[in-house]
């Protein structure tokens, strides 16, 4: 082999520098390259996640705890060009390994392109109480006060115990369940009586979905307090250190809520806040002038209490975009417009206490108006806001009222004290309304006037009367299609919603006059039905079909009744010589114990006072 000389190792060294600083070079490249991919994908990512988020109309939160065993905020910005009107639901979270389950809220608020709100929702706990799910304006630990008192819906969890159901404006002692319930008529309490054993599958034994012994607790309505630390009660707006209460709910803009305003109670329902920054040097907070403040409000509130197991869950849902042409929230019941008197009758005479909440102008942001107790003697009781206002909401209690359904009980308005409209009326059938829960009766004006018939389509919750946290639920799968529909606590999920859609087509309806309708859950279409087979006696309604577009078929048509009061008939029109045979009004049966159909929804020919329903109205766009 041949030595190098000098020159030739020279010329060596720079071929081989040469070749290190290319190699160097590509690698920087290739990194370079690769970094410039990886941006690319993080933007593309970025976008990706932009888009969705726009696209979207739905977005989902679920339970997601810190370090410290309580929630974490989890963000959500209004898009751009997306300013409106969004449906907020909150679930809170169930308590202890099998405790009282978490409670459940709901409300519609205006929100502008960049708003931002932060999601706390609770995981189960073993051994403790279960933590509420809240929405809030400002971030921050679960607990820190600049944020925890800036929560304007919460879903109270569920005590350590199982009766310890999360409640809605007060803590729940006992857990709802359907073994019996009271009836007030003339004064005196009694057990609705039970039909006789043949005639269970035509009707239920009890009219309320209460025990005898049903109570709330008063938990936290005087002062604001805060989180209780790792305790068994119910965590919620008002937390509960005893193990057999459920925590208190909350919606901003709803009757019978009171506010934390700064760590203030306000006894009103609305949270106002006033923007401020942190000043260093003086260690203070220091506030915009009140000409800046913001009021945070709902419309078309909702509490159940005790419906959600195991972890907290919470959705936000846009439902109407502000256009040129839509700038208001669609009101569908005009009888809450232009109103100054308020008239509520029973008929035991007991006390009444109204609430009603209006628009009415507050330096640049609405206000919220009027609770007053009255005592007058006499069955009526007539309320003066004293000036005429378009309301959002009316709400009634009557004293010593829960867990009792009053006989023959009406709400009617006035703009005069002369011309009275009927909100909520008397029924032909039955003299009993729905069963007077701790959250009141409330009428909104962003539902439809249910002393009158239904819109000829819209989409609903349908609640029974005989229960007060749960909803008619389709089949979870096309495996138990076949099998009864029943009732189940409220899960927010397509199956239950319910399409009611008056049928005009003449070749399957061809008396137009005769209101029929077809009733089809959405989320897989299937029609409501009666599922017959050839043991008559024992047919259900299932919803196993799509419905038949081709030919009348009368298994799945019924007939949608307002009763006058508050509630609904859905009646079947089948008609049969078989006096056994279905007929008449579906309702469930909810006496647990008394039949193997618990839940399911069976067809009633007797007893309409039990075989009515509430529809919530899920629609809100203008376009109807």
């Amino acid at each position: 082999m041949k030595k190098l000389n000098n020159k030739g190792f020279a010329i060596t060294t720079v071929i081989y520098g040469l070749a290190i600083l290319g190699i160097l070079l590509m690698a920087m490249l290739m990194s370079t390259m690769s970094q410039a991919r990886t941006n690319n994908n993080d933007i593309t990512r970025s976008i990706e996640d932009e888009l969705n988020r726009f696209s979207q109309t739905e977005t989902f939160f679920m339970g997601y705890l810190g370090e410290d065993n309580y929630p974490i905020p989890q963000e959500y910005i209004v898009p751009e060009g997306q300013s409106g009107w969004y449906r907020i639901e909150l679930w809170g979270t169930q308590g202890g390994t099998a405790g009282g389950y978490g409670a459940y809220t709901s409300g519609i608020i205006k929100l502008t392109e960049g708003d931002v709100l932060y999601f706390y929702v609770g995981k189960q706990r073993a051994n403790l109480g279960g933590v509420e799910t809240d929405v809030r304006i400002v971030k921050g630990g679960y607990d820190e006060s600049s944020s925890y008192q800036t929560r304007i819906m919460v879903a109270a969890g569920g005590g350590n115990r199982t009766e310890a159901n999360g409640g809605t404006l007060y803590g729940y002692t006992a857990s709802m369940n359907s073994n019996g319930g009271e009836v007030d008529a003339s004064n005196e309490a009694n057990t609705f009586g039970i039909l006789p054993a043949d005639k269970l599958q035509y009707s239920n034994g009890t009219l309320v979905g209460f025990p005898a012994t049903y109570q709330k607790s008063s938990l936290g309505q005087t002062t604001a307090g805060g989180p209780v630390d790792d305790v068994k009660g119910g965590h919620g707006y008002y937390a509960s250190n005893d193990e057999t209460i459920g925590g208190v709910s909350f919606i901003s803009g709803y009757a019978g809520s009171k506010a934390i305003v700064h760590g203030e109670v306000t006894n009103q329902p609305t949270y106002d806040y006033v923007p401020y920054t942190y000043n260093e040097e003086t260690d203070e907070y220091e506030y915009e002038s009140i000409d800046e403040t913001i009021r945070y409000k709902f419309y078309d509130g909702i509490m159940l209490p005790g419906v959600q197991a195991g972890d907290g869950k919470a959705k936000i849902e846009r439902l109407v975009v502000t256009t040129d042409e839509v700038t208001t929230l669609p009101r569908r019941n005009s009888k809450l417009n232009n109103v100054r008197y308020i008239k509520d009758c029973v008929e035991d005479g007991a006390e009444t206490v109204f609430s009603a909440i209006a628009e009415v102008t507050y330096n640049k942001n609405p206000d919220v108006a009027f609770s007053k107790p009255i005592t007058a003697a006499g069955n009526c009781k007539t309320v003066d806001l004293e000036g005429n206002y378009q309301l959002d909401e009316i709400a009634v209690w009557h004293v010593n009222g829960d867990g009792k359904d009053f006989k023959n009980h009406t709400i009617e308005v006035s703009a005069n004290n002369t011309d009275w409209l009927t909100i909520k009326g008397l029924a032909p059938d039955t003299v009993y309304s729905e069963t007077e829960t701790v959250t009141g009766t409330h009428i909104s004006a962003y539902q439809y006037d249910s002393t009158q018939e239904i819109p000829k389509v819209g989409n609903y919750y349908i609640l029974p009367v005989l229960s007060e946290n749960k909803v008619i639920s389709a089949n979870e799968s096309a495996e138990t299609d076949s099998g009864p529909i029943k009732i189940d606590n409220m899960n927010g999920l397509k199956r239950q919603i319910w399409a009611i859609e008056l049928i005009t087509d003449t070749n399957i309806n061809p008396d137009l006059a005769n209101k029929e309708y077809k009733i089809t859950e959405l989320s897989r279409n299937k029609a409501l039905s009666i599922y017959e087979d050839e043991n008559m006696t024992n047919n259900h309604i299932s919803a196993n079909a799509i419905f038949n577009t081709y030919a009348r078929n009368t298994p799945q048509i019924w007939k949608v009744i307002p009763a006058g009061n508050d509630t609904y008939y859905i009646r079947t029109i089948e008609n049969s010589s078989n006096p056994l045979a279905p007929s008449g009004n579906i309702f469930p049966q909810t006496n647990q114990g008394l039949s193997e159909n618990y839940n399911n929804l069976l067809i009633g020919k007797n007893n309409p006072s039990t075989q009515r329903f509430r529809l919530i109205s899920v629609d809100y766009s203008s376009n109807e």
